[in-house]
């Protein structure tokens, strides 16, 4: 996944410093993933590699450890056989090449053992050409900016807004007492604890390229260790 690098002028502030592009974008691939192998596999091992030189160059100077883009290489192995073993390839870059036509080239490939997925997330059936800047291929936003034809507020059918609207109602009826956070780890929600696999996995990466070694991935019990 990328994004193009007039980007860094948006996370200038915080690029590199407290986060990076793996953590931002990678996120969402590895949380698919983690969500489809929740019951078949596991990762084991993290080995990170990354690429530099135009994030901390002229004109976006982000702070000298920032990295272009950053692959991340995790081994899986199934749950039911020693044998079954799998790899993943988790690669994201905000320095993409400007006016390529599209703002997040989203692409996931997934092959298993008797089929395989491919997703195209960057064209989404909406070709625009005009003179000047070439063809686009737009994606929808997160919710919708502009009013209703009666000027009121009219975002709350995009996807963006779902998710927070569904949080808010959420946390409203945990306050309740209508529910417990823990009710919430059953219904596929982003949840800590629904989402700490990916998290290690994103942590294991850091870890990895700030050691340059491999890291490794164990379970204990209900708890996973990074090694």
């Amino acid at each position: 996944m990328s994004q193009p690098k007039s980007q860094l002028e948006t996370f200038r502030a915080w690029a590199g410093k407290d986060s990076d592009i793996s953590y931002y974008l990678s996120s969402h691939h590895i949380d698919i993933c983690a969500w489809m192998l929740q019951d078949k596999a596991y990762p084991t091992r993290v080995v990170a590699s990354a690429a530099t030189g135009i994030a901390t160059s002229e004109p976006y100077n982000c702070v000298p450890q920032t990295e272009d883009t950053i692959t991340l290489l995790v081994d899986w192995q199934s749950y039911n056989s020693p044998k079954h073993k799998g790899t993943g390839v988790y690669t994201a870059s905000w320095t993409a090449p400007l006016g390529a036509g599209i703002h997040s080239a989203q692409h996931f490939h997934y092959m298993a053992e008797k089929g395989d997925i491919h997703v195209d997330q960057a064209h989404r059936g909406y070709d625009v050409t005009a003179d000047g800047t070439g063809i686009t291929w737009y994606n929808p936003f997160y919710m919708k900016y502009t009013p209703s034809e009666t000027g009121h507020f009219d975002g709350q059918r995009g996807y963006g807004y779902i998710s927070i609207e569904k949080f808010i109602d959420g946390a409203r009826l945990v306050n309740a007492g209508g529910a417990k956070p823990g009710d919430f780890d059953k219904q596929g929600f982003p949840t800590i604890r629904n989402t700490v696999l990916t998290t290690a996995i994103l942590n294991a990466g850091r870890i990895s390229l700030d050691e340059k070694r491999a890291v490794f991935i164990e379970k204990k019990g209900d708890e996973w260790t990074l090694v």
